[in-house]
């Protein structure tokens, strides 16, 4: 027998090697190198909820006006008047006292100046029906006078609201006027006849307005004086 493997090994060797390279085939598989691991090609999910998305409108995005305080009305002591201005504003929640008493002193200003001056358009803005027509009826009685009655303002201060009610809408407010005036008497050659330009007088008026507080309107009308 010559030396070396003999033929027999070598067919038996050859089988062995075939057998561990199919088993290696079979778990492996054909490809070999830079494959990926299989997640990598796993699709990726999302969540079928989606978190909510909050959206603001214009509304939302201004900035709410600041609330605004009412100086009169935060210094009343509880009453009638504070419960009656209580409904009022309930009503209508635009009221406040504090405009209500400037808007009282420019409307004594305005009657003043118009009543003096003999402006009838201004004053039936003004003036209730009644209260108007006893303007009007002074004003033709002072036309027609020989003397001249003149009137000045000089000051006037709304100093308070003394009485204030609610039936059904419409709202009533009596306020306290204390104003500086100056009177005098002109005959018809404007000499003075009665009077003095130089002496002021302090006059005590109480004034009553009223006004639908429903209406879109928001002025009031003098109905005492």
């Amino acid at each position: 027998m010559s030396e070396g493997i003999p033929y027999a090994d070598i067919i038996i060797l050859a089988l062995i090697a075939g057998f561990v390279l199919l088993r290696l085939r079979s778990i492996l598989g054909d490809k070999v190198g830079n494959d990926h691991p299989q997640y990598f090609n796993k699709p990726i999910v999302l969540p079928d909820k989606q978190e909510p998305i909050v959206q603001l409108d214009e509304k939302s995005l201004k900035a709410k006006p600041p609330v605004e305080t009412d100086a009169y009305f935060a210094g009343l002591a509880p009453g009638a008047v504070t419960d009656a201005l209580v409904a009022i504003k309930a009503k209508d929640p635009t009221f406040v006292a504090t405009h209500f008493l400037e808007g009282a002193k420019a409307a004594f200003e305005m009657v003043f100046d118009a009543f003096t001056k003999g402006d009838k358009p201004t004053l039936n803005m003004l003036l209730a029906d009644r209260i108007f027509q006893d303007f009007s009826k002074e004003i033709d009685a002072r036309a027609g006078a020989e003397n001249k009655t003149e009137h000045t303002l000089v000051s006037v201060a709304a100093k308070d609201i003394i009485h204030a009610s609610l039936e059904g809408n419409m709202a009533h407010l009596t306020v306290h006027f204390t104003s500086e005036q100056m009177t005098v008497v002109r005959d018809s050659k404007g000499t003075i006849v009665e009077g003095n330009p130089s002496d002021i007088h302090t006059i005590e008026n109480d004034w009553t307005f009223e006004r639908d507080v429903t209406s879109k309107s928001p002025n009031w009308k003098v109905i005492e004086t």
